[in-house]
């Protein structure tokens, strides 16, 4: 049995801002993610309360089923972008949606539920946790990296770290997105 081709992440970030025409947020600096959700992914994001699985808390969902993503909407706006980001990579990863390849064969479609832990991997761990044949991880992993790079593609980082100076609060700020996921950015830009 052959392996299927595992399309690499940030290209395929990259691809999808290109394909939906790299939409902004009104300060014309941020990603739109959730327009890029409704619109060019034809998928409703429900932002729901005390979202869990079982009882195990959830950041975010996806289920094919239902063609929606479920994100808890008691985080913080910069969290709930990145877990949008982070569940359309399982969208394009793992379904194939748009021209991806799809990742892994499924007879069932298969829901991504996330929690924190999921969202906490950091997108260099990826070697290690294959390495593991830690599955799952892999899949957890590779969307955050679809995530980072949908969110602050290299340009749009670089430009705007230009224009604020260098001050990572700022950048961070602008992009709307969390201290912590701009410092990994800025580390594999080699910014910081």
């Amino acid at each position: 049995m052959t392996q299927p081709v595992r399309p690499n992440p940030a290209a395929l970030a990259d691809a999808t801002l290109l394909r939906s025409g790299q939409p902004r947020m009104a300060n014309n600096r941020a990603v739109d993610v959730e327009r890029i959700v409704r619109e060019f992914c034809k998928i409703e994001p429900w932002f729901v309360p005390d979202l869990d699985l079982g009882g195990k808390p959830l950041l975010g969902l996806f289920s094919p089923t239902l063609n929606a993503i479920m994100v808890d909407s008691r985080q913080i706006l910069v969290r709930q972008r990145f877990t949008l980001a982070h569940e359309i990579g399982h969208v394009q990863l793992e379904h194939g949606h748009g021209n991806a390849v799809s990742l892994f064969e499924t007879a069932d479609p298969e829901v991504f539920a996330c929690t924190e832990d999921d969202e906490s991997l950091n997108t260099m761990d990826e070697a290690r946790a294959e390495s593991k044949a830690w599955l799952r991880k892999v899949k957890e992993i590779r969307a955050n990296k679809f995530a980072a790079h949908l969110l602050m593609p290299e340009g749009l980082v670089r430009d705007v770290w230009r224009e604020e100076h260098g001050d990572p609060d700022r950048v961070a700020h602008a992009l709307m997105v969390s201290k912590e996921a701009l410092g990994y950015r800025l580390q594999a830009l080699n910014l910081k």
